[in-house]
Formats: C-alpha cells, sequence, structure tokens
C-alpha cells in the first residue's frame, strides 16, 4: 500500500514539462453535474447537518426536487449549447429513477461514481468493504448503463480511505477527483504500478459552497466562472501550461428556476471561445495518459531524487 502522501508526486507548474489539448486549445472545460441520491433516513452517524436528528425533511425535499423538477430544466441547457457532461452519479439513481438514467444515457453522459448515496461516505471503510463498494459500483453500470464501465470516481462526500487509488485501479478505474490540489491533470501513484490520474474538480467554482452555503447571488456564480476561466487562459497562454476548468452544478441548485439563466450565460460564456477544449473528465484522462503520464512521473521522480541527494 503507497500511503495518499507519498501518491502525490510533487513538481511546480512553471517547471513541469509541458502539458498541451488537441487542436492548439488551452483550457479544458468539463462540466460536472452531480445528480445525487439520499437516504430519508441515512445510516446512522450520517446526516445532512446537525440542525435536526434524521429525518431531516427542509434539507431532503430540497435536494429531491432537483431529480423530479429541476434536472430536466438544466438539461434543456445542456442541450441548447451541446455541452457534454461527466456526471458525478449518486449509483442508486440507475437503478431507482431510470427516466434521469434514460436522459443520461440518450446525452451520452460520462458516468463519474459518486458513491450508492451521497449520504454514505468511505470514511473508515476496511479494504474489504471498499472492494465490494467498488464492485457493486460497477456491476450497477455494466446492468443499467448499457454495459459500461465507469472510469472514475468523486468519493461520496469526498471520503476515502489509504486503499481507495489502490482499489479503484483494481476496478478498472483510471481516474480520481478527490485531490483537488492542481490545475492539470496529475499522476497518482498506485501499489500495483497501474496508472491513475488526478483530474482536477473544483470546491470552488461548485455552486453549493458559492451559491446554497455562503448565499452568494446567482450572478455571483457567473461572474466567478468567467473570471476562474479568463485567468485560466491568460496563465496557459503566458507560460504555455495547459489549463484544466471544472464547472460542478447541482440539480437542486443550478437547475432552479432562478438560477437557470445563469447556467445558460456561463455555457454561452464557454462556447463563445474557441480556445476552450469542451470536453469530459475521461477524454482529459485519455489525453494525459497517452502523451504525458509517464514524462510527467519521470520528471517528478528525479526532482524526488535530487532533494534527496540535496539534503542527505
Amino acid at each position: 500500500m503507497i500511503s495518499n502522501n507519498a501518491r502525490m508526486l510533487y513538481s511546480a507548474m512553471p517547471d513541469r514539462p509541458r502539458v498541451t489539448w488537441p487542436e492548439g486549445k488551452t483550457v479544458a472545460f468539463w462540466h460536472a453535474p452531480n445528480v445525487e441520491h439520499y437516504d430519508w433516513l441515512a445510516p446512522e452517524g450520517s446526516r445532512f447537518s446537525a440542525r435536526v436528528t434524521p429525518p431531516d425533511a427542509q434539507h431532503y425535499m430540497h435536494r429531491d426536487s432537483g431529480n423530479r423538477v429541476a434536472f430536466w430544466r438544466m438539461l434543456r441547457a445542456v442541450d441548447r449549447y451541446d455541452m457534454p457532461s461527466t456526471v458525478s452519479l449518486s449509483l442508486a439513481l440507475l437503478q431507482e429513477q431510470p427516466e434521469v438514467r434514460d436522459a443520461m444515457l440518450e446525452r451520452d453522459w460520462e458516468i463519474m461514481s459518486h458513491g450508492i448515496s451521497n449520504l454514505r461516505p468511505l470514511f473508515g471503510y476496511t479494504a474489504e468493504q471498499e472492494d465490494r463498494f467498488l464492485e457493486i459500483s460497477q456491476q450497477l453500470a455494466l446492468t443499467y448503463y448499457d454495459g459500461r464501465p465507469i472510469k472514475g470516481m468523486l468519493g461520496p462526500r469526498i471520503s476515502g480511505t489509504d486503499n481507495t487509488a489502490d482499489l479503484m485501479v483494481k476496478h478498472g478505474m483510471t481516474y480520481f477527483a478527490d485531490f483537488v490540489h492542481d490545475e492539470q491533470p496529475r499522476p497518482l501513484l498506485t501499489a500495483s504500478g497501474d496508472r491513475l490520474v488526478n483530474v482536477p474538480y473544483s470546491f470552488t467554482t461548485n455552486d453549493v459552497p458559492a451559491v446554497l452555503s455562503r448565499n452568494h447571488p446567482k450572478e455571483y456564480f457567473f461572474d466567478l466562472i468567467k473570471a476562474q476561466v479568463d485567468r485560466l487562459l491568460r496563465d496557459a497562454e503566458e507560460d504555455g501550461q495547459a489549463r484544466v476548468a471544472c464547472l460542478a452544478t447541482h440539480p437542486f441548485v443550478m437547475g432552479q428556476p432562478n438560477a437557470a439563466r445563469y447556467l445558460e450565460a456561463i455555457f454561452d460564456y464557454v462556447r463563445s471561445d474557441d480556445r476552450i477544449w469542451v470536453t469530459t473528465a475521461g477524454q482529459i484522462t485519455d489525453h494525459y495518459l497517452e502523451n504525458f503520464y509517464d514524462e510527467q512521473v519521470a520528471f517528478s521522480r528525479s526532482l524526488l531524487a535530487e532533494h534527496a541527494g540535496a539534503f542527505a
């Protein structure tokens, strides 16, 4: 086993080998709608908040509205701008809400596991329990999503263990979105030597912390995304290092009637700039693995050896 502290090979952005995107694009933009399942009565010890003891009707019903109504409004914006999406999915929905599943499949959305339910985190799992969780995850996708295996994961409630990365590659996954520590894909080492990539997700360009938790206006969220992408485009032009921008949305936030036009404005802005590669997490991963992974690992390991020699 490799501890998580040793998985993330370090190299400073200006010094590392150059990363580029197809057709000369400088920023890869991926949309991550979080389509989630919440238990009415969650497993003991798990809850929405400390506000009340379960069941928490206020929080549950707000989130439930996302899959009943707001998801379909979000789809209209996705369709209007032909926006590829990597759905951060609570996998129980594949079986329990076939209308949602079929709408995603019709649009060829890529599934990124977000656990079975968003109130069932992986904290404290034994290796055997987590191995079984990942086995069930792939079985759900293969059975209910046209036989398509899951390529990556954002842990439920951003949770995991020191075993997570090793077990993900065992079950055929190639990217992980939990380690929000860079603006490019980065190698994550595994005990088996199988290749795993961290794809930049976002806790800031994310509608739950930005809009729901901090009560910023919806206009602020549009301005936030625009400022993020504008600066990434500028930095990529200045240092030659391509960047990744992730837009993380939740139907129960940006699919609400008072927010939908700002989501459309974000999509319109992104589609209007031909320097932006509008893509999926899986396509970013595949491109990075094919062109940059091995060189980045070798470079970072050379830095480790250099640093070790300096302090010997």
